[in-house]
């Protein structure tokens, strides 16, 4: 019995530790300054199909930071884990909530366009949309932090929420488009937390030399 209790107990910090290498909070911050790199494109005039495909290097490149960190970074220091029955399932609902996160983000992108030049007089679209991103936004990061048991997804999932309402007080009160900025900062917020995540786990984890 005891054994079992071990063997659990060391699955747990395996998966916890999983998260502790700031990986997954640069790569997110990434995704976001991504965002805010297009605002900024948008707004010296660069035509959005430019727009999009720098769009789309950059999330590219925000995956193989991931992906070669975890590979090249993490997996040295602290080799692989097979999770068993019950962090698969985890992993299965965070899949089934980021599925329907897109099809809720798609459906309100959708909806914009369908309304933009037909809308009816009651249906108040400045208010409407950003409150479906910012629930969209807390839901989904809210979600993934309880089933992954990765508590920084909470505030990282504040962070992304805040862009729009960000946006949109800039230019109501300050009557100046600032989307960049509105973006940037709390994408600088994740990316400072991530790297220094990240610079206390090669800390806590030296790489060993191949004869240990």
């Amino acid at each position: 019995m005891s054994q079992i209790i071990n063997l659990k107990e060391l699955e747990r910090k395996a998966w916890t530790s999983y998260f502790q290498d700031g990986l997954w909070d640069i790569y997110l911050g990434l995704l976001l300054l991504a965002m805010a790199v297009w605002a900024l494109l948008s707004d010296v005039g660069f035509s959005e199909s430019l727009g999009m495909t720098i769009l789309i290097g950059l999330e590219v490149l925000a995956m193989l930071v991931l992906w070669v960190g975890k590979k090249l970074i993490t997996v040295p220091r602290m080799g692989r884990v097979k999770f068993g029955p019950k962090r698969k399932t985890k992993l299965n609902w965070i899949r089934i909530v980021l599925f329907i996160s897109v099809l809720v983000g798609a459906g309100v992108f959708v909806a914009g366009l369908a309304v933009r030049t037909d809308r009816p007089e009651w249906l108040n679209t400045a208010l409407i949309f950003p409150a479906a991103w910012v629930v969209n936004m807390i839901i989904v990061f809210s979600l993934g932090g309880y089933f992954l048991d990765f508590n920084r997804l909470y505030l990282i999932g504040l962070m992304y929420a805040l862009p729009v309402p960000l946006d949109i007080l800039f230019r109501k009160f300050a009557d100046i488009d600032l989307s960049f900025i509105a973006f940037g900062v709390p994408a600088m917020v994740i990316l400072i937390i991530g790297l220094v995540v990240f610079t206390r786990f090669l800390r806590d984890y030296p790489l060993l030399p191949e004869e240990a």
